[in-house]
């Protein structure tokens, strides 16, 4: 076997054959996947804590998948609406993290309470629990 002595490499060429039909086709099963887990996400959001929010973000994105279906550009995600661009994407993704970390609050709080309500009966458990045993043991004693 001989040796390669020397490589050339061909200048790039640009693409000479006309783009498949897959890309659109992709394009509409992912619009209508996300359709399906946009009405999914409305029937499960009130079982969810902040479903609502989810159900909106997923709406959302939902929407804009089928706008890129219908109307595909080239250079823009599929997923992704146009004014995502913009100060609106932004703004939105600002209101949506503002309203999480409210849920966030109010379920720890919810968890702070429901630890406090669990140290309290405990202790009002094992006081009872000490009152029956001195009860029984002194029932005992007297038989």
């Amino acid at each position: 076997m001989e040796p390669i002595t020397s490589v050339i490499v061909a200048p790039t060429a640009d693409r000479k054959t006309a783009p498949s039909p897959f890309g659109a086709t992709l394009r509409a099963a992912a619009a209508g996947a996300a359709e399906g887990l946009a009405a999914a996400s409305g029937l499960l959001a009130p079982l969810a804590p902040a479903g609502m929010v989810l159900a909106g973000a997923v709406r959302g994105v939902a929407q804009a998948a089928a706008g890129a279906a219908r109307a595909p550009s080239p250079g823009t995600s599929p997923l992704l609406p146009a004014s995502s661009s913009g100060g609106d994407g932004f703004e939105a993704a600002r209101l949506l993290q503002q309203e999480g970390q409210s849920f966030n609050l109010r379920y720890l709080e919810l968890q702070e309470r429901m630890q406090r309500e669990t140290r309290e009966f405990t202790a009002v458990s094992n006081v009872m629990k000490v009152r029956h045993d001195a009860a029984r043991a002194a029932i005992q004693n007297v038989q």
